[in-house]
């Protein structure tokens, strides 16, 4: 698999970078000036949770820039995908597809769900879901219901959602994911 070759060399890279022994922190905040008066005000507020002014601030600027007729602002990634994929109608016992290179937080959202993960492999150049091998497991592994609902062929699984990962920086080619999850009514 591709993951396992592309996850040795990233950690020969990160040894040879870092050490062999030292821990490498996957990102560190970049906090200044405003930040810090914005998150004592917030403190001095009360409201440390998902309630508050700059709450619905965020919402707001946030349905500003991407034109959502709405936006809930979350507690935690893992709650926010766990909510996206309730939306998305994943049930008890079907199955989303996503990748091995990812947060625990993919796969925890979609247990929650009572849903099955199934992984794809990513590819080199973006570390994310490869189009070309979610293609070939889909055409191996799935059919169509009459009802227009994919399912796994092995498993008799519905196939509901797929979601591919964005990983340390490099974006997964999502519109070909799209393209090769549409005809299957997989949402993405």
């Amino acid at each position: 698999m591709i993951c396992e070759e592309i996850g040795l060399e990233l950690v020969q890279l990160v040894r040879a970078i870092y050490g062999a022994d030292g821990s490498v922190a996957l990102h560190e905040p970049q906090l200044g000036v405003e930040e810090e008066e914005i998150l004592a005000a917030v403190v001095r507020s009360g409201f440390v949770s998902t309630v508050g002014e700059y709450v619905g601030e965020f919402e707001e600027e946030l349905k500003a820039y991407t034109g959502a007729k709405c936006a809930v602002a979350m507690n935690s990634g893992t709650a926010a995908l766990h909510v996206a994929l309730n939306v998305l109608g994943v049930e008890p016992d079907d199955e989303v597809l996503t990748q091995p290179v990812t947060f625990v937080a993919t796969g925890n959202a979609i247990r929650y769900c009572g849903a099955h993960p199934v992984f794809i492999d990513i590819e080199r150049e973006t570390l994310g879901m490869c189009p070309d091998r979610l293609a070939s497991f889909l055409e191996q592994n799935a059919t169509m219901d009459s009802d227009g609902q994919c399912r796994n062929l092995s498993t008799g699984r519905r196939i509901v959602a797929c979601m591919p990962v964005n990983c340390l920086g490099h974006p997964a080619k999502i519109g070909h994911i799209r393209q090769v999850c549409d005809p299957y009514n997989i949402k993405v």
